[in-house]
């Protein structure tokens, strides 16, 4: 009777492990060859080249990814040709990907970010655009936003809280903060100067309270933080070990940050910084880690090149300029902190994300 119910108590739970399993899964575009690559984690094994020639024009450029919450689908922009395509991703790692939409907006198209909930995605330009425009995923949707006088959107984060949206304003040395209404409207909250930086991306941790702005020319950045009535204020400015950030991307606790620069002098580099206890008390640590080969030295507007694998232990760095730019994606130890491979892909790989697919079979 004992092992009857042992018996069925552990088929049970093979039953349930079996359902909720999650394929993790990584996807980032190849700007030259107009095509994405999937990553498997688990093994840090690319796949082919898909959707080639499919993701509007070679001469455009691909430029950024993000994906759904649910893993399902990844959005790709393409900058020359002003679009956003929706991929379908679901199959996972071994199915060929295919082409949920193509949506044309009014300017050049390059950062991107999606709401926590998936309804909403928010995308910049890489030029002198006051505007910003968002998509509502399902239908598919377009409302742009003209986000008033000297007030350029370079580069986009949304807020954990999927109302609050700030944008690096590179050209004025600002950071904004706008609400994202319902209707897919942006409305104006709040703008810190930032000079001398000039923020070229930005990122918030995951509880919602730093944020952090990536200097594309000084030593330094800026963090900021949101108060306990939801407003954005100015923290401080953190000296850094190597000029010219690109991407930063937090852990998942919140308490590191991952700080992507390509000076002449340091190479390409992952700088690690620690986080908190308190909002915005951002310090520069003892670990600098050296990404290999070396990128060039320019920067891709809000483009994240930078990703943390789903088990949060490994930090993939693609390209954070197409200038000087290798068809390698490099593997971090965030344990070791060193790089532990260098994979070789089909192109010039820019956006990077990963997520997990919950199997419903």
């Amino acid at each position: 009777m004992k092992r009857l119910m042992f018996m069925m108590m552990f088929l049970m739970l093979v039953c349930v492990c079996f359902v909720s399993a999650e394929e993790p899964i990584g996807v980032f575009a190849n700007s030259n060859t107009n095509s994405i690559q999937f990553i498997d984690p688990l093994t840090m094994e690319t796949s082919a080249n898909f959707l080639g020639g499919e993701l509007g024009s070679y001469g455009g450029g691909l430029f950024d990814v993000v994906i759904t919450p649910n893993g399902k689908t990844a959005f790709v922009s393409n900058f020359g040709d002003s679009r956003i395509f929706g991929i379908d991703i679901s199959g996972g790692f071994d199915t060929a990907p295919t082409i949920l939409c193509n949506i044309k907006i009014p300017f050049f198209a390059e950062d991107m970010d999606i709401t926590p909930d998936g309804k909403y995605l928010v995308v910049t330009d890489g030029g002198f655009s006051a505007r910003a425009a968002v998509i509502l995923t399902d239908p598919s949707l377009l409302k742009t936003t003209n986000l008033g006088s000297n007030k350029y959107a370079n580069a986009v984060v949304i807020h954990p809280d999927g109302k609050t949206v700030v944008f690096a304003d590179y050209f004025q040395g600002k950071v904004h903060a706008y609400t994202l209404q319902t209707d897919g409207t942006l409305v104006f909250n709040k703008t810190i100067r930032v000079l001398p930086c000039r923020p070229v991306n930005v990122a918030i941790s995951p509880d919602g309270k730093t944020v952090i702005a990536v200097d594309a020319g000084g030593p330094f950045c800026i963090a900021l933080y949101f108060d306990n009535q939801g407003v954005m204020q100015l923290g401080k400015t953190v000296t850094m070990p190597f000029r010219n950030g690109q991407s930063c991307v937090f852990n998942q606790a919140g308490d590191k940050a991952y700080y992507l620069s390509n000076s002449r002098i340091g190479g390409t580099q992952v700088e690690v910084l620690n986080v908190g206890p308190n909002p915005a008390d951002v310090s520069v640590s003892d670990t600098n880690i050296k990404v290999t080969p070396t990128r060039g030295t320019s920067q891709l507007f809000g483009v994240d090149t930078i990703a943390l694998d789903p088990s949060g232990n490994y930090l993939y760095v693609t390209n954070p300029t197409l200038s000087g730019g290798k068809a390698r994606v490099s593997v971090i130890d965030l344990v070791a902190n060193q790089q532990i491979y260098s994979l070789p892909v089909n192109g010039i790989p820019t956006g990077i994300a990963f997520a997990t697919i919950e199997d419903e079979d």
